[in-house]
């Protein structure tokens, strides 16, 4: 064996060896503590305040293994004072045990009432129960123009919700 070919072999067993190592924060944690998260949710979704059988929308949610969140909601057709809007895509990370924290992205569409697109961000703070595979938590949505950064920190309020959901198994 040439001294080329041994200087390939111990790079290549090293870099194999520091692979787990390298891991990104997201894909170990989701490996442990938020394992348990990944899949998909269908959620009833309650402006913040209102009665618990007066809910707004539902939603799918969907969090990947990778860290990917996709959001899916039933007002995607815009309501009084608010224009239809796309499906949301964006990111999740585990903050400790079955709980993470989501930002997804959207684009309202314009209308006659609503002439200008926005882009919508939604940030999650979502809880896992295990035993009855639920989730629960809140989501805030803030609008911004779309010159703006929606990926700075959120100022004011925003629109709050309640989430409860339940994981979508297959049979």
């Amino acid at each position: 064996m040439t001294m080329r070919f041994m200087i390939y072999g111990v790079g290549f067993a090293l870099a194999a060896t520091l692979v787990p190592f390298s891991l990104p924060g997201r894909a170990m944690a989701e490996a442990g503590a938020c394992h348990d998260l990944v899949g998909t949710y269908l959620t009833m979704n309650f402006a913040k305040g209102a009665g618990s059988g007066d809910f707004t929308s539902r939603s799918v949610i969907v969090l990947s293994g990778s860290g990917q969140a996709s959001f899916t909601d039933s007002g995607e057709g815009g309501e009084a004072g608010f224009g239809p809007f796309t499906d949301g895509r964006g990111s999740w990370r585990c903050i400790e045990a079955n709980k993470l924290h989501a930002i997804t992205l959207d684009f309202t569409t314009p209308t006659t009432e609503q002439p200008k697109a926005d882009i919508g961000r939604l940030d999650f703070d979502l809880a896992y129960e295990p035993a009855s595979k639920n989730i629960k938590g809140t989501a805030v949505l803030r609008l911004v123009p779309l010159g703006s950064d929606p990926l700075a920190p959120g100022k004011g309020d925003g629109r709050q919700f309640e989430i409860t959901g339940q994981r979508v198994e297959a049979p």
